[in-house]
């Protein structure tokens, strides 16, 4: 990283002055602005000054207006006094490799690599030239010298990977997406990838569980249907006949029994929206159970252990509920809540859709604590007390083997959350939904040993902020520095404050600079709590998405036609860095767009709002490929997950993490 102590020389010793390092925050608060031309006044005062931080923030905005010759041209300005400063030469080369002039980026990058000789990203943009310029085989020599470095290097895997199969060496390409898909598993093109070469390898029922797959991800994707249905032909009737014997089979045998609740005073009930408005619900309980009418006065059927049953509302909307393998039927005029008989069953809903549009999409079989409600509409809810809830909030928010004081975090934060936001979907019938727009729920089947001793170690523990049960945002991994509330006024929440997730010194002044923001992104401090190192989801503290110009142009036609997309350029940021306003220019239309989780979502559910876009052009000067890299994954507001398991593996109690995230609060057992 660029550190400021070493950006000027207005001192004897090297470091800024208090007023050089005023105007350098002065001009990164007008560049995260969009006040461009400001900053680009400022910094080029600077460079005119003989100062390289000047030129290097010159040229990094340059590179953010997509203006790549203009940024070529500033940099090489600096040869003569900063012939051999490897950022200089490291970011010239990738501009030229940006800009298609792959011959002098070559030169360039050969050069980074006598200064710097064990350089993954030199090593990956070299590969990249080399593949431009049709030499295979040092391209590839490339890209495995960069995982030789690490072998978590995500875009060398994946542009192997693509190599490979640009080459017809499909199993060789096979296991590069795999590896690529393992670091980050979130990317729907790798998917597709991974079921295309089973496909064309012959792998038949793979390519069938991954197209399967997929079609809960992108539903709308019309290729991934007409495959699916493709690859469904050729495997033919007695695959999908054995499929269903033996999904019978594990339905048949599956008895899930659960540890019964001791009986707390005060704890609240809540209500869970599982399943809504589908056209029938199979179920099954582990005990035996009795199903009456919501009122309770009405007993619908006396129901067995382990035997399947079948919900359905006819034509005139009422319930009907019979056993899967019986013809008698009970019809209901309202909606049924089903009990166990015994404090130990767990009823099993099959076939519940979760995550729908996103890379975790799923359809599976699972079981719930406590009461079910079907209605007409065969709408499910799941009643139970708020620490049952908790028990399969927990390990579907937060990984099960992390240490036990973050899962105590996420327990207390969980929990404050719930208290705060009980009711939120009280117009569908329901406190929260099972997904992360409230909290994911998975029920008994995701709880764990430890992560339940979590949920009992701080039962009944909340946060609270002047009396009031704190609202405890949370995401997975803040990529290094939280942001202030963005739900609404930041004042009105003051203990949901933006700060730097690292105990140490980084030598940064947020908001960055043009360049700095730049290193962060890709080279950031040693000593941030989220970054994971060595952990197989490292991936969520700083990743990569890659559009060619045709797969950016569907996911934003689908909003405006903008024709070709010639630039994205982000028009204002938040001190964290995470994006608020972002301007999509095309050849038929540009717009801005605001607020995170929209821009995420539009540019393709991308991890965070904390990212830059770089512009691949070809020969014809087009846009030929898009690239979005960015760091953490969520909203980042209020508790980092990431950096808790930081904090805990510091030896911080669940208290200590709670306090950094939620500057404040108290704590208060309410029961």
């Amino acid at each position: 990283m660029t550190l400021l102590g070493i950006c000027f020389t207005g001192k004897a010793d090297g470091t800024a002055s208090i007023t050089e390092e005023q105007n350098f925050s002065r001009l990164a608060v007008l560049y995260n602005k969009g006040e461009f031309s400001k900053a680009i006044k400022g910094y080029k005062q600077l460079a005119d000054e003989g100062e390289i931080v000047g030129y290097l923030n010159l040229a990094a905005i340059f590179k953010d207006l997509s203006d790549y010759p203009r940024a070529i041209y500033v940099l090489k300005k600096t040869r003569g006094k900063f012939a051999n400063d490897v950022r200089v030469l490291s970011l010239l080369g990738r501009l030229y490799y940006l800009n298609g002039q792959t011959e002098q980026a070559i030169v360039v990058m050969n050069k980074v690599l006598e200064l710097k000789p064990k350089d993954a990203d030199t090593f990956i943009t070299l590969g990249l030239c080399n593949e431009e310029a049709g030499d295979d085989n040092t391209a590839q020599q490339y890209f495995n010298q960069a995982i030789s470095l690490d072998k978590n290097n995500f875009i060398a895997r994946l542009s192997l990977a693509d190599l490979y199969y640009h080459n017809n060496r499909l199993s060789e390409a096979l296991d590069e997406y795999k590896a690529a898909s393992f670091i980050d598993a979130s990317i729907v093109g790798i998917q597709k990838m991974l079921g295309e070469i089973f496909f064309q390898l012959g792998n038949l029922e793979e390519a069938y569980r991954r197209y399967q797959r997929l079609s809960l991800i992108v539903p709308q994707d019309k290729l991934v249907a007409q495959r699916l249905k493709e690859i469904s032909l050729k495997l033919g009737k007695a695959f999908f006949e054995k499929e269903k014997k033996e999904k019978a089979l594990l339905r048949k045998e599956k008895s899930v029994l659960v540890k019964p609740f001791p009986k707390i005073k005060n704890v609240i009930t809540v209500r869970v929206g599982i399943v809504q408005s589908q056209n029938s619900l199979e179920f099954k309980c582990s005990t035996h159970f009795v199903a009456k009418t919501r009122d309770g006065k009405l007993d619908v059927l006396n129901g067995s252990a382990n035997k399947n049953y079948l919900v359905v509302k006819n034509s005139d909307g009422r319930l009907v509920i019979s056993e899967k393998q019986n013809v008698d039927t009970i019809v209901v005029d309202e909606a049924i809540l089903i009990n166990p008989s015994n404090p130990q069953g767990a009823i099993t809903i099959f076939n519940v859709q979760s995550g729908m549009n996103n890379f975790w999409s799923n359809q599976e079989d699972r079981s719930y604590r406590g009461t079910i409600e079907v209605t007409s509409g065969i709408n499910v809810v799941n009643i139970l007390n708020l620490e049952e809830y908790l028990y399969g909030v927990v390990p579907a928010e937060m990984p099960a083997n992390w240490p036990k004081e973050a899962l105590k975090a996420q327990a207390v934060a969980a929990r404050s959350e719930a208290f705060k936001k009980v009711g939120r979907h009280k117009d569908e019938g329901f406190d929260f939904c099972a997904e992360v727009h409230c909290q994911s729920y998975k029920g008994v089947e995701q709880e764990t040993q430890r992560t339940n001793e979590a949920v009992d170690e701080t039962r009944g523990e909340v946060m609270l902020y002047k009396g009031k049960p704190v609202d405890a945002l949370y995401s997975s991994n803040c990529g290094g520095h939280t942001q202030s509330n963005v739900f609404g006024n930041a004042q009105d929440i003051p203990y949901l404050a933006a700060q730097i997730d690292s105990f140490n010194d980084v030598n940064l002044i947020f908001p960055l600079s043009p360049f700095e923001m730049e290193g962060w992104l890709q080279e950031p401090p040693k000593g941030i709590l989220c970054s994971l190192s060595g952990e197989s989801n490292s991936s969520n503290f700083r990743w990569v998405r890659i559009y060619s110009a045709q797969e950016l142009i569907e996911l934003l036609n689908k909003i405006a036609d903008f024709g070709e997309i010639t630039k994205i350029i982000v028009l204002k940021r938040q001190p964290s860095g995470h994006i608020s306003a972002i301007k999509v220019v095309g050849t038929k239309a540009s717009q801005i767009l605001e607020k995170e989780l929209n821009i995420r979502q539009v540019l393709g559910n991308l991890r965070s709002s904390m990212f830059k876009v770089e512009i691949q052009y070809g020969p014809d000067k087009k846009p030929k490929t898009f690239i979005f890299y960015g760091g953490g994954w969520g909203h980042g507001v209020g508790m980092c997950q990431s950096g808790a398991y930081g904090m805990a593996k510091q030896g911080r109690n669940y208290k200590d993490i709670l306090k950094y995230y939620f500057e404040g609060v108290e704590f208060k057992k309410i029961y």
